[in-house]
């Protein structure tokens, strides 16, 4: 006996097996190869870059983001793979890390050239940093991948180049115009980088060719433009005329927004020119479809102003509170209407009403002019003592509001005293040091500028401005030259393109008798800053040298900028009367 060691014999079975054939043996394959590594589009990453790789994952789980980021830019530059360069793009970007963005970003363009959005991040983030030329190339890559080129952000960006940047990416625009000649947005941004460039012409002809193409707002904006600069105002005038006619305000809502767009832009246009009646008629039009537009009601009070219409001014700013739009300005206005009709309580009223943003300190001023032109000095002090005590921040500006108030009424004992007792509480305010010395220039106290201006020296050595001031005094006003070229050359180092700096050595170097010095500074200062003052200083440093044609030359071209100017009329004088 077996015992239990197999289970019984099912004999039906048995004589199953004995029917069946017997099963041929398969014959043996050879094994299938060894793969290579290269058969694979992936490889598996090293052993200790897995590790790392966990760690950034686990820690953005956490909420370790920056760690996280630290891994991925480690391992993405490590690795060059394009899945960890695009994690650490994206994560940069949420986390505003620019300069690790760009990094990864550009990498992941390089080692995945055929992906767009690699080069679409690429792109952005070169623009931001102003690499246009580079990103240039990137969206380039987009557009040869079947993407969406926006070029015309190219335009917008380029407004800070200097001009050899400019001129760079003038050159790349141009390479790829040669690929792409029917690119619009590639004509529009190359329009834009000559007009920013001041080449107006070639700019005009690229926007002629665009509306060719087709209806844009910005284009047309760019055609204006460009008329304007080239002076061809009654072109750009009638070029507005007919776009404006050739639009339905019946049409789609796109188009009536464009339709206001262009009206605005054309009575702004017409405003700038001194066509008030037209200009007055657009923004009505705009008016009718938006009826609470703050803009419009103060562009059509501002019209009516400048026409002397006082009563339709005063209707469009009362709308302007009724809207409770733009109060402070309305407020300001309604003020400066009152004024000008000598009606001073409600002046007063309407300038105190005028909130604390932008016209805020003008409308103080106005108040203290009124107050103190009436003899009301104590209501004035209070009411700026207020103001002060309520405008902690703003109390500097408040205590110079009320001392030009006194200087503009000859009150140099009050407006000194005022001065002492606001710089005795705060003995380092740079500003209030800077106006009580400028209110000793005016009332002849040489002394007080000269300590004041020391003062603020003394408190900051770098300030190029208190050492222009009591250079160009000293130059003026006494004999001391040779102690003021020494602090207007120290002026001048600090800021060396400073054109009033640039004024004050030409004009110290012709009191010095150094008249050729004095005339090449003196040059420069006008080309910089074309001022009546400097011209006359130029002109006297020419007359000097015996240069009297082209002296009286450059005064006269400067009295035609400025007509009135009582240095020019009192040099010309001077020097031509017989």
């Amino acid at each position: 006996m077996y015992g239990c060691t197999a289970a019984p014999v099912d004999p039906q079975a048995s004589k199953q097996e004995e029917a069946a054939p017997v099963a041929e043996k398969p014959i043996a394959k050879a094994p299938p190869p060894k793969p290579k590594a290269s058969d694979y589009p992936v490889e598996p990453f090293p052993k200790d870059s897995m590790y790392q790789l966990l760690v950034a994952e686990v820690a953005g789980y956490r909420g370790e983001y920056d760690l996280a980021l630290d891994k991925y830019i480690e391992m993405a530059e490590e690795t060059r793979d394009a899945g960890v360069a695009a994690r650490a793009t994206r994560l940069a970007n949420y986390l505003k890390r620019q300069d690790v963005a760009l990094r990864s970003a550009t990498l992941w363009a390089e080692v995945e050239p055929g992906n767009i959005e690699a080069h679409r991040h690429s792109a952005e983030l070169l623009m931001r940093v102003g690499e246009l030329e580079k990103a240039i190339l990137h969206m380039e890559a987009v557009k040869n991948l079947g993407g969406l080129a926006n070029f015309d952000v190219f335009a917008y960006r380029a407004a800070n180049l200097d001009d050899a940047q400019r001129e760079g990416l003038l050159t790349a625009m141009g390479r790829l115009l040669e690929r792409y000649p029917g690119d619009e947005q590639l004509m529009f941004s190359k329009a834009v980088l000559l007009e920013q460039k001041g080449d107006m012409a070639q700019a005009l002809d690229l926007a002629n060719a665009l509306l060719k193409k087709g209806e844009n707002i910005n284009v047309v904006i760019l055609k204006v433009n460009a008329l304007r600069d080239l002076n061809r105002t009654d072109e750009a005038i009638g070029f507005l005329d007919d776009t404006i006619a050739g639009m339905s305000e019946t049409d789609t809502a796109v188009r009536r927004d464009t339709l206001k767009r262009l009206r605005l832009i054309y009575a702004r246009f017409l405003f700038e020119t001194k066509e008030l009646n037209r200009a007055k008629e657009q923004y009505e039009f705009v008016l009718l479809t938006a009826p609470n537009d703050g803009d419009i009601l103060f562009a059509l009070s501002l019209i009516a102003m400048e026409q002397d219409n006082d009563t339709e001014a005063r209707e469009y700013l009362n709308q302007m509170i009724r809207w409770n739009l733009r109060i402070g300005e309305a407020r300001y206005y309604l003020g400066s209407i009152a004024e000008k009709n000598a009606e001073v309580e409600l002046a007063l009223r309407e300038y105190k009403q005028v909130g604390r943003g932008y016209e805020f300190l003008p409308a103080q001023a106005h108040i203290a002019s009124l107050m103190l032109g009436q003899g009301r000095i104590a209501e004035m002090q209070e009411h700026l003592s207020n103001m002060r005590a309520n405008n902690p921040e703003r109390a500097d500006q408040l205590t110079m509001i009320e001392g030009q108030a006194f200087v503009e009424q000859g009150m140099q004992d009050q407006v000194f005293e005022l001065l002492d007792n606001a710089i005795a509480a705060n003995a380092e305010s740079v500003d209030l040091l800077y106006f009580r010395a400028m209110t000793g220039q005016k009332f002849e106290r040489m002394d007080i500028l000269e300590r004041d201006l020391k003062q603020i020296i003394d408190l900051n050595p770098d300030n190029a401005d208190a050492m222009n001031a009591l250079g160009y005094t000293l130059t003026d006003q006494t004999d001391r030259h040779e102690e003021a070229l020494v602090l207007i050359e120290k002026a001048l180092a600090i800021k060396p393109d400073e054109a009033a700096f640039i004024d004050s050595l030409g004009w110290v170097h012709y009191r010095l008798k150094n008249f050729e010095e004095a005339v090449l500074h003196l040059r420069r200062a006008l080309s910089l800053f074309p001022n009546d003052e400097v011209a006359a200083h130029l002109g006297e440093a020419l007359w000097a040298l015996g240069n009297t044609v082209e002296a009286q030359k450059v005064w006269q071209e400067a009295l035609k900028q400025t007509p009135e100017s009582e240095i020019l009329l009192k040099v010309i004088e001077k020097f031509t009367v017989n």
